[in-house]
């Protein structure tokens, strides 16, 4: 038996009183109605207590016996039948039983039946009783009915109180049932009182047999009641596993998203966590704490569909690029429509963008428009992604991040919840690292593989895409054609690239402000710097980047001009930046061709978004002459007799001239 409670103890001593008031008064008014008529229906008590059943969910049984025992409140004394309440308790207690009671259990049982016996007799045999109801048959089944419901109700306190149950919830799952047995019992008493006056109470015996077919339907409705528990056993434990296959499903969901942006694993799992305790601060019921679940680490699933180049880009994104990004949510909601989860999830997903006055997306939901879930996860997501490694920039202190949320708040954040979260940050941080070094898993993303020498299909040797015309201001114009053709034509006279490279910089410098310069080469699967002239630029000659990585990195991953990226980057988001590394921004271009390998231009700043899309400009119009020139330097050949047969056709490459050699006006609209 568990240890009880205080309350429990109380309780258990309570009702422990009454059965001593309830025995007292036996004593007091004693009587005996003779050995033979006390000894038969002795007997009766004790064999009918061994036709028990064990009472499913509760740690007790029940017995014929309360057949006799109301027999003996109809016929004996009082203290005559709290003996019989005596026998028929210690019989069921210890007769074949399963688990011997503990006193304080043996206490209580005996007690509970004592109360039993003396509220029903006190209901027969009182005065008023008998003057209100004369029917003796009428006042067997009252009586019967005060003891059902003193003994059941007593019996379901203590289990109430053990449990932590509501007292009536117990009741009706225990006892409420057995109601009609108690009042078919009363009846049966009543025609053994009618036998006994007329016939005899040897008569009594042929009551045996009902007895036995009250037994045999109780075994039958309890079979009933243990099939029926199973099945609600097993349908619970079929929904914990539907639940857990939702869970499952919901981690190789959050998976498929790491995969994609390795920065979202740790992410996901603090973003949850937090949620989950902002959550139940505030009130949300528990299917909408399922959903906040659900939705923390799958709010970012609609990134699926969004460019890899623009979900890692290095830096900021174009209102193109944003334009593209602001897809998520809607994306995300309806691939979560799709998954039919219990409850509402995809208006977390879809509204987890939104801001508390009006200016967020998809919607321009404002204030409470906005679903309290979507707008825990709007902070909590903020507040993880400013301290969290990014590919344009490095993490962000706890603290001052919590600052730059509580700028926000009334802005872009629901001020209830900022407040809450300023409170509780600290806390909520170390509970996060706690579980997530419980729950750590990372997908083999990095995992080199040596097998397969190349697709099918080949390999692609594809060139710069995206080309198209950008209005050019006249004046500006003539200025940089004869800058850039002047490059262009010194190109490929020096003795190596390194002098090629030198020489121009000057004229590159009256286009392109810029404080060092860097040509990458791509091998394998990374790049290393073959130049670098400026400022900085030993430490950018001993560079080595991993393909994705930092802005040159990321440019040759994506063959896809940047421009104002983190110059920081270029050393790891995750590893600092050497201490004299004084650039900021960095303007990047791949340098492609058919007839050269995968390289890339990268200009830096001490400036932070120092460069113009003019600057990009200046740099594509240089990249395929360059991107040849590389070539030529690499494969060691005469650099004068190779040049001057491409000369002409690289020329007329050039973003500034059409086909008639004429000026064009549009050149390069840069999609980034």
């Amino acid at each position: 038996m568990p240890a009880l409670s205080r309350t429990a103890r109380l309780y258990v001593a309570v009702v422990t009183g009454m059965a001593i008031l309830c025995f007292s008064q036996g004593l007091k008014h004693w009587s005996f109605s003779g050995t033979a008529s006390f000894a038969l229906l002795l007997l009766l008590t004790i064999q009918s207590s061994l036709c028990k059943v064990v009472i499913p969910k509760v740690q007790g049984s029940l017995s014929m016996s309360y057949i006799f025992l109301m027999w003996g409140i109809v016929r004996m004394s009082l203290g005559e039948t709290l003996l019989l309440g005596v026998a028929a308790t210690l019989t069921q207690s210890f007769w074949k039983a399963k688990r011997k009671p503990h006193a304080v259990q043996l206490l209580f049982n005996l007690s509970v039946i004592f109360v039993s016996i003396g509220a029903a007799a006190l209901s027969f045999h009182s005065p008023l009783s008998q003057s209100l109801l004369p029917p003796v048959l009428l006042r067997i089944v009252i009586a019967a009915f005060v003891y059902y419901l003193v003994n059941t109700f007593t019996v379901s306190g203590i289990l109430s109180l053990t449990e932590g149950q509501p007292l009536l919830q117990v009741w009706r799952e225990c006892y409420q049932w057995t109601l009609p047995h108690y009042l078919l019992s009363a009846s049966l008493v009543g025609g053994l009182e009618f036998l006994r006056q007329y016939a005899g109470s040897e008569f009594a015996l042929l009551i045996l047999p009902v007895v036995y077919l009250i037994y045999h339907t109780f075994v039958l409705h309890i079979r009933a009641l243990e099939q029926t528990i199973a099945r609600a056993e097993q349908e619970k434990r079929h929904m914990e596993d539907t639940a857990g296959l939702h869970l499952r499903t919901i981690r190789a969901l959050a998976l498929a998203i790491e995969a994609k942006d390795q920065t979202t694993g740790e992410h996901l799992h603090r973003v949850q966590s937090y949620a989950l305790e902002l959550g139940a601060d505030l009130g949300l019921s528990p299917a909408e704490l399922e959903a906040v679940r659900a939705a923390a680490i799958l709010h970012d699933i609609g990134k699926l569909a969004v460019p890899e180049s623009i979900i890692s880009k290095p830096g900021k994104l174009t209102p193109e690029e944003f334009a593209r990004m602001k897809i998520h949510p809607v994306v995300g909601a309806e691939i979560i429509e799709s998954v039919n989860f219990p409850y509402a999830v995809a208006p977390l997903v879809r509204a987890h963008h939104e801001k508390w006055d009006g200016t967020g997306y998809p919607d321009g939901l404002q204030g409470e428009e906005i679903p309290l879930g979507a707008r825990i996860l709007t902070a909590v997501d903020c507040l993880d992604a400013l301290t969290s490694d990014r590919q344009y920039r490095k993490a962000i202190p706890l603290e001052k991040a919590m600052a730059m949320m509580v700028a926000e708040s009334g802005k872009s954040f629901d001020p209830k919840i900022v407040e809450l979260l300023r409170h509780r940050y600290p806390e909520l941080e170390k509970s996060a690292r706690t579980t997530l070094r419980e729950n750590a898993f990372r997908l083999s993303t990095g995992l080199d593989v040596f097998r397969g020498k190349a697709p099918d299909a080949g390999y692609a040797t594809g060139s710069l895409q995206g080309d198209q015309h950008l209005e050019i201001p006249a004046g500006e114009l003539s200025r940089e054609c004869a800058l850039i053709e002047k490059m262009q034509a010194e190109l490929g006279r020096s003795a190596s690239l390194q002098d090629d490279l030198s020489a121009m910089e000057e004229d590159l410098r009256h286009l392109i402000p810029f404080a060092a310069w860097a040509v990458y080469r791509k091998r394998s699967e990374a790049i290393s710097c073959s130049f670098a002239q400026g400022e900085c630029a030993q430490m950018l000659r001993n560079l080595v980047i991993h393909l994705g990585t930092g802005i040159s990195g990321w440019v040759a991953a994506n063959r896809t001009p940047l421009l104002n990226g983190n110059a920081a980057t270029e050393f790891g988001v995750s590893s600092p930046a050497h201490e004299d590394f004084t650039m900021v921004s960095g303007l990047a271009v791949p340098l492609e061709s058919e007839y050269g390998p995968s390289c890339v231009l990268t200009l830096y700043s001490k400036e932070q978004e120092a460069f113009e899309p003019r600057h990009l400009r200046v740099l594509l119009a240089l990249s395929s002459r360059l991107a040849y020139q590389i070539r030529i330097d690499a494969s060691g050949g005469n650099r004068g007799t190779q040049l001057e047969r491409l000369a002409n056709s690289i020329q007329n490459s050039s973003p500034y001239r059409n086909n008639n050699g004429a000026n064009s006006a549009k050149y390069f609209r840069q999609t980034v």
